[in-house]
């Protein structure tokens, strides 16, 4: 019995969305929305920071940091 690669969703999402914009530019399509970064939300970036500092200090009272 052959072994099964590991599926891996990311991979498959950018495979599917570069076949899907190919398909489009073959079709003759001439626009379509080209993929953009998306700017951080301040609220969660804020909670992002507070977590990490407070997962720092909670590691740093274990004496693994």
């Amino acid at each position: 019995m052959t072994k099964r690669p590991k599926y891996d969703p990311d991979k498959n999402s950018a495979g599917c969305y570069a076949a899907a914009i190919e398909a489009k530019r073959q079709r003759g399509d001439t626009h379509y929305p080209e993929a953009k970064e998306r700017a951080p939300d301040p609220v969660t970036d804020r909670q992002m920071k507070r977590l990490k500092r407070a997962l720092d200090r909670k590691l740093r009272e274990a004496g693994h940091g």
